[in-house]
């Protein structure tokens, strides 16, 4: 009978750490209904618990700026070259002001993207809630713990102890 009430209290346990995870997450920006979220997880182990979550989590909490890579690859110039009309971008020489042609353009863009990358314009939504997240989990565990196994331990020796009493 103890043995069941200990086991549904881990699992009320890791249900609220989860609860407090996705939380945390959400301060900073990730949307609770996001794939990052619902991949959110705490299971016991033989050592302890454990959270599975998903590969990209700290990724995430980092706030990595996107950014292609440098000498990856070249873009095709009639990308360019429709991005550049779309754009209405009138295409002059920085050292002359002369007017270049849009395939002159089009290839001086995909030069300077292939030798220096692309860097993203936006920090990704979530940074920094890993650090919240462990600190929160930790306390919350620590003392909800503590307090449950103190009520069912308590409990056990009263319910023990009871026929002697009486």
């Amino acid at each position: 009978m103890a043995n069941e009430n200990y086991i549904e209290a881990f699992k009320e346990l890791l249900q609220e750490l989860r609860t407090i995870t996705i939380t945390a997450m959400a301060q900073t920006g990730v949307k609770r209904d996001s794939d990052l979220s619902k991949s959110v997880e705490y299971v016991l182990t033989k050592d302890g618990i454990k959270m599975l979550v998903a590969e990209y989590y700290p990724y995430v909490s980092e706030g990595h700026v996107t950014r292609r890579r440098a000498r990856l690859r070249r873009i095709p110039l009639d990308v360019l070259i429709e991005w550049i009309k779309a754009k209405r971008i009138q295409p002059r020489a920085s050292a002359t002001g002369r007017f270049q042609t849009i395939n002159q353009m089009a290839w001086a863009v995909q030069t300077k993207i292939y030798n220096e990358g692309i860097k993203g314009g936006k920090k990704s939504k979530g940074k920094g809630f890993a650090e919240t997240v462990a600190e929160d989990v930790a306390d919350y565990s620590a003392d909800e713990l503590a307090d449950y196994l103190a009520n069912m331990i308590a409990d056990d020796l009263v319910e023990m102890f009871a026929p002697v009493t009486v």
